[in-house]
């Protein structure tokens, strides 16, 4: 977690390890940990093809409530690790409805998927299942 000017930073996730590990980076990086939450969260995010509507208002719901957190002109990076949502490219519409519930208005700074240390064998499709979006909120 790099902070690069930002005020306060809140973090997300459902994996404890992972939560674990970015609350060490707060420190590591000398960060206020009053300023940089990090929170366990969204329990059951997970879904196949069949599940792909209740999944999809969960992620919007998540996203709304941190749209609302985040001020106008801030930047909010969300990410799936769905293939379902990946795959179907249902994440950045779900976004677009966070958006229009929260009363915001989204731009896309960036869209990416898996770094170069995650590739992806183009004989096995379904491995392409991680969204990394980089968003202004308006």
């Amino acid at each position: 977690m790099h902070a690069e000017g930002a005020v306060h930073v809140t973090g997300v996730d459902t994996s404890l390890p992972a939560v674990e590990l970015a609350r060490e980076n707060v420190v590591l990086n000398n960060l206020d940990p009053e300023k940089n939450n990090i929170l366990r969260e969204c329990n059951g995010i997970y879904e196949g093809k069949k599940d792909l509507q209740s999944a999809s208002g969960m992620y919007r719901n998540l996203n709304s409530l941190a749209m609302q957190l985040t001020k106008k002109g801030g930047l909010l990076m969300t990410c799936s690790c769905s293939g379902a949502m990946t795959q179907s490219g249902t994440f950045l519409r779900t976004l677009q409805g966070a958006a229009s519930m929260a009363g915001k208005k989204i731009t896309v700074i960036r869209q990416a998927g898996a770094a170069c240390d995650h590739p992806i064998d183009p004989s096995y499709p379904e491995g392409t299942y991680l969204s990394n979006i980089l968003l202004r909120v308006l």
